[in-house]
Protein backbone atom coordinates (compact mmCIF):
# COMPACT_ATOMS: atom_id res chain seq x y z
CA UNK A 1 0.00 0.00 0.00
CA UNK A 2 1.30 3.68 -0.84
CA UNK A 3 0.55 5.84 1.79
CA UNK A 4 1.00 9.51 2.42
CA UNK A 5 0.70 12.04 5.14
CA UNK A 6 0.11 16.15 4.35
CA UNK A 7 0.06 19.05 6.73
CA UNK A 8 -1.04 22.12 5.76
CA UNK A 9 0.12 25.33 6.97
CA UNK A 10 -1.60 29.11 6.38
CA UNK A 11 -4.88 29.92 4.52
CA UNK A 12 -7.64 28.24 3.02
CA UNK A 13 -6.16 28.55 -0.09
CA UNK A 14 -3.44 26.00 0.84
CA UNK A 15 -6.42 23.89 2.36
CA UNK A 16 -7.86 24.03 -0.69
CA UNK A 17 -4.46 22.90 -2.49
CA UNK A 18 -3.95 20.34 -0.43
CA UNK A 19 -7.05 18.87 -0.62
CA UNK A 20 -6.66 18.91 -4.52
CA UNK A 21 -3.57 17.25 -4.52
CA UNK A 22 -4.87 14.42 -2.11
CA UNK A 23 -7.80 13.25 -4.34
CA UNK A 24 -4.96 13.43 -7.23
CA UNK A 25 -2.46 10.79 -5.55
CA UNK A 26 -5.98 9.00 -3.61
CA UNK A 27 -6.91 8.78 -7.50
CA UNK A 28 -3.48 6.97 -8.65
CA UNK A 29 -3.86 4.72 -5.91
CA UNK A 30 -2.67 6.35 -2.68
CA UNK A 31 -3.95 5.64 1.01
CA UNK A 32 -4.00 9.63 2.99
CA UNK A 33 -2.86 8.24 6.84
CA UNK A 34 -3.50 10.75 9.59
CA UNK A 35 0.10 10.08 11.22
CA UNK A 36 3.37 10.73 9.39
CA UNK A 37 5.22 7.58 11.11
CA UNK A 38 2.53 5.88 8.42
CA UNK A 39 3.23 7.44 5.30
CA UNK A 40 5.79 6.58 2.35
CA UNK A 41 5.54 10.10 1.29
CA UNK A 42 5.20 13.43 3.72
CA UNK A 43 3.57 16.42 1.82
CA UNK A 44 4.01 19.64 4.01
CA UNK A 45 1.91 22.67 2.72
CA UNK A 46 3.99 25.79 4.06
CA UNK A 47 2.98 29.64 4.42
CA UNK A 48 5.23 32.39 4.18
CA UNK A 49 2.71 35.31 4.99
CA UNK A 50 4.03 35.76 7.97
CA UNK A 51 7.81 34.93 9.61
CA UNK A 52 5.70 32.75 12.11
CA UNK A 53 4.74 29.75 9.32
CA UNK A 54 8.49 30.07 7.62
CA UNK A 55 10.15 28.98 10.80
CA UNK A 56 7.43 26.51 11.65
CA UNK A 57 7.68 24.68 7.78
CA UNK A 58 11.64 23.82 8.60
CA UNK A 59 10.89 22.65 12.14
CA UNK A 60 8.22 20.79 10.88
CA UNK A 61 10.40 18.90 8.26
CA UNK A 62 13.31 18.72 10.78
CA UNK A 63 11.19 16.57 13.11
CA UNK A 64 10.59 14.26 10.40
CA UNK A 65 14.19 13.09 9.44
CA UNK A 66 14.56 10.11 11.58
CA UNK A 67 11.76 8.60 9.13
CA UNK A 68 13.75 9.57 6.34
CA UNK A 69 16.86 7.96 7.66
CA UNK A 70 15.37 5.29 9.11
CA UNK A 71 12.59 4.25 6.36
CA UNK A 72 13.35 5.88 3.18
CA UNK A 73 10.52 8.54 3.76
CA UNK A 74 10.24 11.08 0.79
CA UNK A 75 9.33 14.92 2.41
CA UNK A 76 7.85 16.92 -0.13
CA UNK A 77 7.54 20.89 0.34
CA UNK A 78 4.54 22.88 -1.37
CA UNK A 79 2.92 26.09 -1.20
CA UNK A 80 4.21 29.53 -0.56
CA UNK A 81 7.70 29.12 0.61
CA UNK A 82 8.35 26.60 -1.93
CA UNK A 83 7.74 29.32 -4.23
CA UNK A 84 9.85 31.62 -2.67
CA UNK A 85 12.76 29.77 -1.88
CA UNK A 86 12.85 27.07 -4.37
CA UNK A 87 15.97 25.46 -4.43
CA UNK A 88 17.31 27.15 -1.15
CA UNK A 89 14.99 24.95 0.50
CA UNK A 90 16.82 21.44 -0.25
CA UNK A 91 20.27 23.19 -0.08
CA UNK A 92 19.19 24.37 3.68
CA UNK A 93 17.41 20.45 4.29
CA UNK A 94 19.21 18.34 1.39
CA UNK A 95 17.00 15.46 3.14
CA UNK A 96 13.85 17.10 1.56
CA UNK A 97 13.17 15.25 -1.88
CA UNK A 98 10.74 17.82 -3.78
CA UNK A 99 10.18 21.80 -4.31
CA UNK A 100 6.68 22.44 -5.91
CA UNK A 101 5.73 26.10 -6.09
CA UNK A 102 1.73 26.38 -5.77
CA UNK A 103 1.47 26.27 -10.01
CA UNK A 104 3.33 23.11 -10.01
CA UNK A 105 1.82 21.31 -7.14
CA UNK A 106 0.10 19.05 -10.04
CA UNK A 107 3.40 17.61 -10.58
CA UNK A 108 3.29 16.25 -7.89
CA UNK A 109 1.41 12.24 -8.56
CA UNK A 110 3.95 12.43 -11.64
CA UNK A 111 7.06 13.06 -10.19
CA UNK A 112 6.69 9.93 -7.48
CA UNK A 113 6.04 8.00 -9.88
CA UNK A 114 8.47 8.66 -11.90
CA UNK A 115 11.12 9.22 -9.20
CA UNK A 116 12.77 12.45 -10.24
CA UNK A 117 14.04 13.08 -6.55
CA UNK A 118 15.01 15.90 -5.80
CA UNK A 119 12.47 17.44 -7.72
CA UNK A 120 12.14 21.47 -7.92
CA UNK A 121 10.18 23.63 -9.73
CA UNK A 122 8.45 27.26 -8.89
CA UNK A 123 8.76 28.31 -12.07
CA UNK A 124 6.83 31.79 -12.13
CA UNK A 125 5.04 30.47 -15.55
CA UNK A 126 3.04 28.17 -13.94
CA UNK A 127 1.30 30.90 -11.63
CA UNK A 128 -0.02 32.21 -15.06
CA UNK A 129 -2.31 29.21 -15.63
CA UNK A 130 -6.29 29.39 -15.69
CA UNK A 131 -6.80 25.44 -13.89
CA UNK A 132 -3.64 24.59 -11.81
CA UNK A 133 -5.15 21.32 -10.85
CA UNK A 134 -7.02 18.73 -13.33
CA UNK A 135 -10.40 17.74 -13.44
CA UNK A 136 -10.58 14.95 -11.54
CA UNK A 137 -8.79 16.24 -8.99
CA UNK A 138 -12.41 18.13 -7.95
CA UNK A 139 -14.11 17.13 -5.42
CA UNK A 140 -14.40 16.99 -1.43
CA UNK A 141 -11.29 15.16 0.35
CA UNK A 142 -11.28 16.39 4.23
CA UNK A 143 -14.92 17.71 4.70
CA UNK A 144 -17.93 15.84 4.07
CA UNK A 145 -20.48 18.50 3.68
CA UNK A 146 -18.58 21.82 3.46
CA UNK A 147 -15.75 22.47 0.74
CA UNK A 148 -13.84 25.43 -0.95
CA UNK A 149 -13.55 26.59 -4.30
CA UNK A 150 -10.47 28.78 -5.76
CA UNK A 151 -12.20 31.50 -8.28
CA UNK A 152 -9.00 32.59 -8.86
CA UNK A 153 -5.42 33.15 -7.54
CA UNK A 154 -3.07 35.58 -7.64
CA UNK A 155 -2.81 38.98 -6.55
CA UNK A 156 -2.40 42.56 -8.12
CA UNK A 157 -2.20 45.18 -4.84
CA UNK A 158 0.85 45.11 -4.11
CA UNK A 159 0.25 46.13 -0.28
CA UNK A 160 3.75 46.98 1.22
CA UNK A 161 3.98 44.38 3.63
CA UNK A 162 2.68 41.44 1.47
CA UNK A 163 4.40 38.56 -0.38
CA UNK A 164 1.70 36.79 -1.95
CA UNK A 165 2.00 38.33 -5.24
CA UNK A 166 5.44 37.25 -5.31
CA UNK A 167 4.66 33.87 -4.43
CA UNK A 168 0.80 33.67 -6.08
CA UNK A 169 1.72 35.85 -8.91
CA UNK A 170 -0.85 38.16 -10.41
CA UNK A 171 -4.23 37.83 -10.69
CA UNK A 172 -5.50 34.98 -12.50
CA UNK A 173 -9.59 34.36 -12.76
CA UNK A 174 -10.83 30.85 -13.65
CA UNK A 175 -13.85 31.05 -15.77
CA UNK A 176 -17.43 30.91 -14.50
CA UNK A 177 -18.48 27.59 -16.63
CA UNK A 178 -15.34 25.28 -14.86
CA UNK A 179 -16.40 26.84 -11.12
CA UNK A 180 -20.11 26.02 -11.75
CA UNK A 181 -19.18 22.49 -12.90
CA UNK A 182 -16.91 22.05 -9.51
CA UNK A 183 -19.79 23.13 -7.84
CA UNK A 184 -22.16 20.29 -9.63
CA UNK A 185 -19.52 18.12 -8.72
CA UNK A 186 -19.27 18.87 -4.84
CA UNK A 187 -23.22 18.45 -4.94
CA UNK A 188 -23.44 14.93 -5.86
CA UNK A 189 -21.03 14.18 -3.46
CA UNK A 190 -23.58 15.72 -0.85
CA UNK A 191 -21.29 18.96 -0.06
CA UNK A 192 -24.35 21.42 0.78
CA UNK A 193 -22.24 24.05 1.62
CA UNK A 194 -19.36 26.03 -0.75
CA UNK A 195 -16.82 28.75 -0.01
CA UNK A 196 -15.79 30.60 -2.91
CA UNK A 197 -11.76 31.79 -2.02
CA UNK A 198 -9.50 34.35 -3.96
CA UNK A 199 -7.07 36.68 -2.43
CA UNK A 200 -9.09 38.73 -3.14
CA UNK A 201 -13.37 37.91 -4.96
CA UNK A 202 -14.25 41.44 -5.45
CA UNK A 203 -11.66 41.77 -8.70
CA UNK A 204 -12.67 38.32 -10.20
CA UNK A 205 -13.70 38.58 -13.83
CA UNK A 206 -14.99 35.69 -15.95
CA UNK A 207 -11.90 35.79 -18.88
CA UNK A 208 -14.55 34.51 -21.32
CA UNK A 209 -17.73 36.21 -20.69
CA UNK A 210 -16.78 39.12 -18.21
CA UNK A 211 -18.73 37.99 -15.32
CA UNK A 212 -17.88 39.65 -12.02
CA UNK A 213 -17.85 37.98 -8.91
CA UNK A 214 -21.57 39.40 -7.72
CA UNK A 215 -22.91 38.11 -11.03
CA UNK A 216 -21.08 34.92 -9.98
CA UNK A 217 -22.47 34.61 -7.08
CA UNK A 218 -26.36 34.80 -8.01
CA UNK A 219 -25.35 32.08 -10.64
CA UNK A 220 -23.62 29.59 -8.11
CA UNK A 221 -27.12 30.31 -5.63
CA UNK A 222 -29.25 28.49 -8.66
CA UNK A 223 -27.62 25.55 -8.34
CA UNK A 224 -30.29 22.70 -6.55
CA UNK A 225 -29.00 21.33 -3.59
CA UNK A 226 -26.61 23.95 -2.68
CA UNK A 227 -28.15 25.62 0.74
CA UNK A 228 -25.28 27.44 1.50
CA UNK A 229 -22.96 30.06 -0.26
CA UNK A 230 -19.71 31.90 1.69
CA UNK A 231 -16.55 33.60 0.34
CA UNK A 232 -13.63 35.29 1.47
CA UNK A 233 -12.15 37.76 1.25
CA UNK A 234 -12.67 41.15 0.14
CA UNK A 235 -10.66 43.84 -0.30
CA UNK A 236 -12.23 47.03 1.14
CA UNK A 237 -11.34 49.47 -1.49
CA UNK A 238 -13.24 47.15 -4.09
CA UNK A 239 -16.40 46.06 -1.85
CA UNK A 240 -19.40 47.71 -2.98
CA UNK A 241 -23.11 48.04 -3.28
CA UNK A 242 -24.00 45.62 -5.34
CA UNK A 243 -21.82 42.61 -3.43
CA UNK A 244 -23.67 44.07 -0.21
CA UNK A 245 -26.89 43.51 -1.75
CA UNK A 246 -26.15 40.24 -2.24
CA UNK A 247 -26.54 39.26 1.05
CA UNK A 248 -29.90 40.74 1.28
CA UNK A 249 -31.01 38.78 -2.57
CA UNK A 250 -29.56 35.87 -2.10
CA UNK A 251 -31.00 33.61 1.19
CA UNK A 252 -27.89 31.33 0.53
CA UNK A 253 -25.39 33.73 0.94
CA UNK A 254 -24.44 33.74 4.72
CA UNK A 255 -24.36 36.14 6.43
CA UNK A 256 -20.86 36.19 7.08
CA UNK A 257 -18.02 38.93 5.29
CA UNK A 258 -14.65 38.94 6.52
CA UNK A 259 -13.27 42.58 5.75
CA UNK A 260 -9.22 43.28 6.59
CA UNK A 261 -8.86 46.30 8.16
CA UNK A 262 -5.27 45.72 8.75
CA UNK A 263 -4.90 49.22 10.86
CA UNK A 264 -7.20 51.93 11.79
CA UNK A 265 -4.60 55.15 11.30
CA UNK A 266 -4.78 56.80 7.66
CA UNK A 267 -0.85 57.28 7.69
CA UNK A 268 -0.12 53.62 7.92
CA UNK A 269 -2.69 52.54 5.63
CA UNK A 270 -1.06 54.96 3.34
CA UNK A 271 2.19 52.90 3.95
CA UNK A 272 0.55 49.98 3.55
CA UNK A 273 -0.50 50.41 -0.08
CA UNK A 274 -3.99 50.06 0.76
CA UNK A 275 -5.70 52.73 -1.09
CA UNK A 276 -8.81 53.16 1.67
CA UNK A 277 -9.15 55.65 4.31
CA UNK A 278 -10.66 54.86 7.90
CA UNK A 279 -13.60 56.98 7.28
CA UNK A 280 -14.01 55.25 3.81
CA UNK A 281 -13.51 51.72 5.39
CA UNK A 282 -15.97 51.79 7.98
CA UNK A 283 -18.24 53.35 5.50
CA UNK A 284 -18.18 49.82 3.50
CA UNK A 285 -18.86 48.39 7.00
CA UNK A 286 -22.09 50.31 6.96
CA UNK A 287 -22.72 49.43 3.28
CA UNK A 288 -22.86 45.64 4.30
CA UNK A 289 -25.43 46.36 7.43
CA UNK A 290 -27.76 48.64 5.63
CA UNK A 291 -28.46 45.37 3.61
CA UNK A 292 -27.61 42.81 6.21
CA UNK A 293 -28.10 44.23 9.29
CA UNK A 294 -27.45 41.50 11.29
CA UNK A 295 -24.36 40.47 9.28
CA UNK A 296 -21.43 38.80 11.12
CA UNK A 297 -17.87 40.67 10.61
CA UNK A 298 -14.24 39.87 10.90
CA UNK A 299 -10.80 41.55 9.98
CA UNK A 300 -7.23 41.23 10.18
CA UNK A 301 -4.52 43.54 12.19
CA UNK A 302 -1.15 44.02 11.78
CA UNK A 303 0.20 45.87 14.82
CA UNK A 304 4.16 47.55 15.29
CA UNK A 305 4.41 47.87 11.02
CA UNK A 306 7.36 50.40 10.72
CA UNK A 307 6.61 53.71 11.82
CA UNK A 308 3.22 53.03 13.65
CA UNK A 309 3.68 55.04 16.09
CA UNK A 310 1.38 55.00 19.59
CA UNK A 311 -1.28 57.65 18.58
CA UNK A 312 -1.48 55.22 15.04
CA UNK A 313 -1.73 52.11 17.38
CA UNK A 314 -4.56 53.83 19.58
CA UNK A 315 -6.02 54.89 16.09
CA UNK A 316 -6.42 50.95 15.67
CA UNK A 317 -7.92 50.02 19.37
CA UNK A 318 -10.36 52.82 18.54
CA UNK A 319 -11.87 51.45 14.78
CA UNK A 320 -12.01 47.85 16.92
CA UNK A 321 -13.65 49.27 19.54
CA UNK A 322 -16.11 51.22 17.18
CA UNK A 323 -16.87 48.05 14.40
CA UNK A 324 -17.92 45.79 16.66
CA UNK A 325 -16.52 42.66 15.06
CA UNK A 326 -17.57 38.89 16.01
CA UNK A 327 -13.80 37.67 15.23
CA UNK A 328 -10.30 39.75 14.92
CA UNK A 329 -7.76 37.86 13.77
CA UNK A 330 -4.04 39.95 14.78
CA UNK A 331 -0.51 39.76 14.20
CA UNK A 332 2.32 41.68 14.78
CA UNK A 333 4.71 43.02 11.85
CA UNK A 334 7.27 40.64 10.25
CA UNK A 335 9.24 41.49 7.27
CA UNK A 336 8.98 39.42 4.42
CA UNK A 337 11.64 39.58 2.04
CA UNK A 338 10.78 41.13 -1.07
CA UNK A 339 8.55 43.48 -0.11
CA UNK A 340 8.10 47.07 -0.28
CA UNK A 341 8.11 47.32 3.68
CA UNK A 342 10.99 45.40 3.90
CA UNK A 343 13.46 48.43 2.82
CA UNK A 344 11.59 50.20 5.83
CA UNK A 345 13.31 50.70 8.86
CA UNK A 346 11.58 47.69 11.46
CA UNK A 347 11.56 50.73 14.11
CA UNK A 348 8.91 48.93 16.70
CA UNK A 349 10.63 47.16 19.42
CA UNK A 350 9.92 43.63 19.11
CA UNK A 351 8.56 43.98 23.15
CA UNK A 352 5.98 46.65 22.38
CA UNK A 353 4.42 44.69 19.12
CA UNK A 354 4.15 41.83 21.56
CA UNK A 355 2.76 44.64 24.08
CA UNK A 356 0.14 45.88 21.56
CA UNK A 357 -0.66 42.62 19.67
CA UNK A 358 -1.76 41.82 23.80
CA UNK A 359 -3.93 45.01 23.85
CA UNK A 360 -5.51 44.06 20.93
CA UNK A 361 -6.60 40.59 21.46
CA UNK A 362 -7.70 41.61 24.99
CA UNK A 363 -9.91 44.48 23.62
CA UNK A 364 -11.60 42.36 21.09
CA UNK A 365 -12.72 39.36 24.47
CA UNK A 366 -14.18 42.30 26.07
CA UNK A 367 -16.04 43.15 23.18
CA UNK A 368 -17.44 39.37 22.66
CA UNK A 369 -19.29 39.94 25.01
CA UNK A 370 -21.21 42.37 23.76
CA UNK A 371 -21.30 41.54 20.29
CA UNK A 372 -22.13 37.86 20.66
CA UNK A 373 -24.50 38.49 23.21
CA UNK A 374 -27.18 38.95 20.24
CA UNK A 375 -26.94 35.21 20.21
CA UNK A 376 -27.83 34.37 23.51
CA UNK A 377 -31.00 33.12 23.82
CA UNK A 378 -31.41 32.94 20.00
CA UNK A 379 -32.01 30.15 17.93
CA UNK A 380 -29.14 29.56 15.14
CA UNK A 381 -29.15 27.74 12.27
CA UNK A 382 -25.96 25.32 12.23
CA UNK A 383 -24.81 22.55 9.77
CA UNK A 384 -24.17 19.59 12.02
CA UNK A 385 -20.56 18.70 10.43
CA UNK A 386 -18.21 16.63 13.07
CA UNK A 387 -17.35 15.67 16.68
CA UNK A 388 -16.51 18.47 18.91
CA UNK A 389 -12.78 18.16 19.36
CA UNK A 390 -12.66 17.75 23.93
CA UNK A 391 -16.25 18.01 24.57
CA UNK A 392 -17.53 14.91 23.11
CA UNK A 393 -20.64 16.76 21.27
CA UNK A 394 -21.32 17.60 17.82
CA UNK A 395 -20.52 20.70 16.08
CA UNK A 396 -21.13 22.78 13.07
CA UNK A 397 -21.09 26.28 11.73
CA UNK A 398 -24.10 29.29 12.49
CA UNK A 399 -25.12 31.33 9.36
CA UNK A 400 -22.48 33.66 10.61
CA UNK A 401 -19.71 31.73 10.77
CA UNK A 402 -19.62 30.99 14.08
CA UNK A 403 -18.59 27.62 15.57
CA UNK A 404 -21.15 26.42 17.53
CA UNK A 405 -21.46 22.71 19.79
CA UNK A 406 -24.43 21.34 19.86
CA UNK A 407 -25.37 19.04 23.34
CA UNK A 408 -27.68 17.13 22.41
CA UNK A 409 -27.34 16.44 18.80
CA UNK A 410 -27.00 13.37 17.46
CA UNK A 411 -24.99 11.50 14.49
CA UNK A 412 -28.68 11.51 12.44
CA UNK A 413 -27.99 15.17 13.02
CA UNK A 414 -24.75 15.13 10.53
CA UNK A 415 -25.31 16.66 7.61
CA UNK A 416 -28.31 18.73 8.97
CA UNK A 417 -28.93 22.56 9.24
CA UNK A 418 -31.08 22.23 12.54
CA UNK A 419 -32.31 24.95 14.35
CA UNK A 420 -30.24 25.27 17.90
CA UNK A 421 -31.25 27.96 20.52
CA UNK A 422 -27.50 29.05 22.24
CA UNK A 423 -27.54 29.20 26.05
CA UNK A 424 -24.14 29.77 26.41
CA UNK A 425 -21.27 32.35 24.81
CA UNK A 426 -17.63 31.08 25.32
CA UNK A 427 -14.43 33.11 24.15
CA UNK A 428 -14.76 31.48 20.65
CA UNK A 429 -17.82 29.25 19.97
CA UNK A 430 -21.34 29.31 20.74
CA UNK A 431 -23.08 26.67 22.59
CA UNK A 432 -26.70 25.24 22.61
CA UNK A 433 -29.58 22.64 21.97
CA UNK A 434 -31.38 21.56 19.33
CA UNK A 435 -35.07 23.18 19.33
CA UNK A 436 -37.91 19.98 19.57
CA UNK A 437 -38.80 20.38 15.81
CA UNK A 438 -35.47 20.18 14.42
Amino acid sequence: MKRFFIRTFGCQMNVYDSERVSAMLTARGWTNVPEASSADIIIINSCSVRDKPLQKLFSCSGRFLPLVRKKGVKIFIMGCVAQQLGKEIIEKAPYISGVFGPGAEDMIPDVIEKGLFPFVSNSTDLLEREEIFPVDSKGNFFEQYTSSITVMHGCNNFCSYCIVPYVRGKEVSRKASSILEEIDILISRGVIEVTLLGQNVNSYKDPVTGMDFTELLYEAAKKPGLERIRFMTSHPKDFNEDLAAAFRNIPSLMPHLHLPAQSGSDRVLGMMNRKYSTVEYLSKIELARKHCPDIALSSDFIVGFPGETEKDFDKTLELINTADYDVIFAFAYSPRPGTAASQIADTVPEDEKASRLNAVLELQRKKIRKVRGRYLGRTVKVLVEKESPKSGTLMGRNEHNLLTHIIDATDADRGRIIDVRIDEILENTLRGKKNENS
